[in-house]
């Protein structure tokens, strides 16, 4: 079995289209001049020629380092065999070329990224790390700020590029969204749902207590708001509908079998001592089109969005003048002694 390779970059998912496979040659339009060389691989300079991109150069130091991030994504799988190194080193080389050939782009229209865009890019970060741990990431925390922010600039200047020069472009009618809906429809149908109150407390003699009254005729949110410590206590005890695996495996397993109107027996979990009562139950089936359009609409158009930056990238690449410098050079993983994610990295998982 060929292994997939999570080759990641510091900008959106759909620039990674043909992770893990080797495309061969780039593209046949792409003039590729393999440049023959002898060289001792072993003595090759930092800034030895990787490639060229319409006369800008890759280095060895730049190819390596992406080389470096992408294996350490599989550290935890089997070793790389000498054809998935290969693999991998040719996909790496490619998504460098299609980088150098956009941010090239960006410049022919002349975007920028200045400081003040940069900033609050930087602060919108900032806001998912508690107190000072964002600051500890950097100088002792071994990632350069400086790199960091540089590789921050670029992410925002091709998500620039890419909404002017693809998804701007793009739009989706109401016909079509419909269409895709008929041709799609067990990607929009609903799941099975249980509406359900809980009363929530932290120990089980009190718990049992509760049941007890319960069990003698009192009404069943009363008590909730009264006792119950969760924060849906004010509504009665109200979860309102939700879907398995929401919850833990052990309340799935009480809710969703219980019948509508029963209280349940007394189920334990990480939060405490539950006992629910079934308020109500949705089966799974398909919904109308008017009830999803809006998630169908928004899905149709991600979907036009990769196709139209597939070709898009095509184009660009069809007018580039590429250089390879073959056979790639040796390179073998470092050892590793630990991980350090930067926000970017971070982020870029998000997406």
């Amino acid at each position: 079995m060929v292994r997939a390779f999570p080759v990641r970059q510091t900008f959106p998912d759909m620039f990674l289209r043909g992770r893990g496979r080797l495309r061969g040659v780039l593209l046949p339009a792409v003039l590729l001049l393999a440049l023959s060389s002898c060289r001792c691989q072993e003595q090759l300079p930092p800034d030895y020629l990787v490639a060229l991109v319409n006369g800008e150069r890759i280095n060895l130091s730049e190819y390596q380092a992406r080389l470096a991030e992408e294996t350490a994504l599989v550290k935890s799988a089997p070793p790389l065999n000498a054809g998935e190194m290969a693999s991998l080193k040719e996909e790496v080389l490619d998504r460098l070329i299609e980088q150098k050939i956009m941010v090239q782009r960006a410049g022919m229209l002349s975007l920028t990224v200045g400081e003040a865009e940069l900033a609050s890019r930087i602060e919108e970060i900032k806001r998912d790390y508690n107190g000072g741990q964002f600051d500890r990431l950097f100088g002792a925390g071994g990632i350069s700020y400086a790199g960091w922010k540089e590789a921050l600039r670029k992410r925002a200047l091709l998500e620039k590029l890419i909404a002017v020069e693809v998804n701007e472009k793009i739009s989706v009618t109401e016909d079509e969204a419909e269409r895709h809906y008929r041709a799609n429809r067990k990607a929009y149908m609903t799941e099975k749902r249980v509406r359900v109150a809980q009363i929530v407390v932290r120990d089980r003699d009190r718990a049992e207590a509760i049941l007890k009254r319960l069990k003698m005729g009192e009404d069943f949110g009363k008590v909730a708001r009264e006792v119950s410590i969760g924060p849906e206590a004010a509504k009665g005890g109200d979860l309102d509908f939700f879907a398995r695996g929401v919850m833990p495996e052990a309340i799935d397993r009480v809710v969703f079998t219980l019948p509508v109107g029963k209280v349940s027996g007394i189920v334990q979990s990480p939060y405490g001592y539950h006992i629910f009562k079934l308020l109500g139950r949705k089966e799974a089936g398909g919904r109308i089109f008017s009830e999803v359009k809006e998630r169908v609409i928004a899905d149709l158009r991600k979907l036009k969005e990769a196709e139209a930056y597939e070709r898009w990238i095509v184009g660009l690449k069809a007018k580039a003048v590429i250089r390879i410098d073959r056979p790639l050079p040796e390179w073998t993983p470092p050892v590793e002694t630990g991980t350090k994610k930067a926000p970017a990295q971070a982020e870029a998982e998000n997406d």
